[in-house]
Parts: structure tokens; sequence; C-alpha cells
């Protein structure tokens, strides 16, 4: 491997002036520049990153905690982030914490060490020791898609609670009343609030909330297929399903579908995240729309404004949900 040492000797300069003039810091003569940017591509030399971050105190890294990467919402969420830190000179590191608490204390230790200039958090829903440790550092911290209790960092969400509110008082309006939710851990804000919404739409039309009704999943097919078989064991099952994310909803619509059950003659179903599949599920998904990218473009802007700015106010960005009505809800079937 080509080191430092082997340019400079190439170049006939000393080490610290070539390390000045590849790490862009410090004066060198237009000469020795010449010389040693002329030996380094002759010898294919491949900067230390990491060295060259503790002399600039930057790495140019940024960290991005998800709660499972393979889901579409969150792929969609990180790739506006790295559109957008690639603008700015940005690497992603991704981890996945699925959910776990223990899972993302240990990504937090391990991007601390690594000395990200910054993280993005789509938090499991606690506050995990590493997580307060990182506070003390002072490295920028930008929340994405989840709020947590008790700190005080940026943050991009979605509305949440008026996107659960919207997709039940639709069903609320074709006619059903017995409503079941499966809905997200709700230690984990967006779990919280999308029963929070499906609440208030239930409230607004004076319906009592049965808790035989609610069911919490956590945020996975097998969840949403699990408690999709306990609703249909219901001497008086719900009519109609609203499920809390995408991944819940394909559980769901399988367990339906093994049980010969007519969607949306029999139970109506409603998910949380559109997905490119929606329209080709048969019936097609009536679900509620979560625009991931900005979302993700978001969080990153919010970031490199922070890394630009580190004194400005915390600020806070809430993204708008939109109702893509199809087939599942049963809306074409209603009389008109």
């Amino acid at each position: 491997m080509v080191t430092l040492k082997d340019v400079a000797r190439r170049a006939g300069v000393s080490v610290a002036t070539a390390a000045r003039v590849l790490g862009g810091y410090g004066y060198a003569s237009l000469r020795a520049r010449e010389r040693v940017l002329r030996a380094a591509r002759q010898l294919d030399y491949t900067p230390n990153a990491l060295a060259r971050g503790m002399v600039k105190k930057r790495t140019h890294a940024i960290g991005v905690i998800v709660s499972d990467n393979a889901n579409p919402f969150f792929a969609a969420v990180v790739r506006g982030v790295e559109d957008v830190v690639r603008r700015h000179g940005y690497a992603v590191i991704l981890c996945n914490s699925d959910e776990s608490p223990e899972k993302e204390d240990l990504y937090l230790r391990i991007l601390r060490e690594k000395q990200v200039d910054g993280l993005l958090l789509a938090s499991s829903g606690q506050a995990t020791p590493h997580l307060r440790r990182w506070l003390r550092t002072g490295i920028p911290l930008v929340l994405v898609d989840r709020r947590l209790e008790g700190i005080q960092a940026d943050a991009a969400l979605v509305d949440s609670v008026e996107g659960a509110r919207t997709a039940v008082s639709h069903l609320i309006a074709l006619g059903h009343r017995r409503i079941g939710i499966i809905s997200g851990p709700t230690r984990v804000f967006t779990g919280g609030e999308r029963l929070a919404g499906y609440l208030a739409a239930l409230q607004a039309a004076g319906l009592r909330a049965d808790p035989a009704l609610v069911r919490e999943g956590d945020f996975k097919q097998e969840s949403g297929y699990r408690l999709a078989r306990e609703f249909l064991g219901m001497k008086r099952r719900p009519t109609a399903l609203f499920v809390a994310n995408n991944l819940m909803t394909i559980g769901a619509m399988l367990a339906l579908k093994e049980a010969g059950v007519r969607i949306p003659q029999e139970m109506a179903v409603v998910g949380f995240d559109d997905m490119d599949w929606a329209p080709i599920l048969t019936p097609t998904l009536t679900a509620v729309a979560q625009p991931a990218y900005a979302l993700g473009t978001s969080a990153a802007q919010l970031l490199m404004q922070r890394l630009e700015n580190p004194a400005r106010p915390v600020q806070e960005i809430v993204l708008k949900t939109r109702l893509v009505v199809r087939e599942s809800c049963g809306a074409a079937l209603q009389p008109r």
C-alpha cells in the first residue's frame, strides 16, 4: 500500500509538506504542490480518510440509523438523505436497528467511535444510554420520522395523526362502525400517533372506542398476519381494518386471503404507506401516502444547516400525508 512517506520521497519534499498539500491545509509553495500532486497521481495514492479527518475535525461521513432498512418506506427516506448529503461532499453510513433499543445503542456507540460528523436517527422509541452520551458530545443530531420525548433536537416528521384520522374517517363515511386497527408499537412515536388518529376519528363521529378492536403490532409483516387472524376469530369481527404500516398491511391482506375473506365485500382494508405495489394488488389498496423521499431530503437539509450553523434554534419540519382511494376500502362499491 502506498503511504504518504512514499509520495513525499517521490516528490522530493518532507512528509509534513506532502501532508499539507494532500490534506488541503497549511502552506506549501506552488512548485511543491505540483510535485506532490504529480507524485500522488503516479503512485495512485489514496489518502487516509480517518487521519485527514482528525486534522480537519471532519470525516465527511454521516450516520443514519433506521428501524428497518428492508422496508421500502425507509429505503426511500435513505435515498432522499443520500441525494442531499452527497451534494455537500458527505457519505452515508447506514445502520439498521430492527426496532431494538439495544441494537440502536450498539450502533450509536460504533458511529461515535467512527467520528461521524452528524447523525440522522429514526428512533426505536427510547432515549438510550448511548444517545444521551451522544447529546453530550455536541455532534449534530436530527430525528427522522419519530419524535423522542425529552430530546431537544432538529426533527423531520410526517403528520401521522392526521393521516390516520383521515383514513379512519373515510371508512366511517363508507358506513363502517366496527373498525379494527393494527397499530405499531405505541412506545414508538409513529405507532402512538397513528393510534391517536384512529381514536380521534372515532370520537369525532360519536363512536365508542372498543378495546377489543385495537391490536398492537411491531411494524413487521408477521404481526400484521397474526393480528388479522385474531380479528377473524372474533364472534363479532370488524367490518374494516386500518393497518398502520405497509409491511403489516401485507401480512393482514395475506391472512384475509388465506381465510377466504373477500376484500372489501366482507372486510375493507386501508393501509398506511402507499407503496409502488399498492395499485397492482387484487383488490388495489387504499392507503395513506407518506412523502418518504421528501422526508429524507428534509432531514438531511436540517443536518447540513446544523453543521454550517451549530448555534441556530432547533427546527421541526412536519410533512403532510394524502389518502389514495382505491378498491380495498369499498368506495367503488358505494352507490353513486
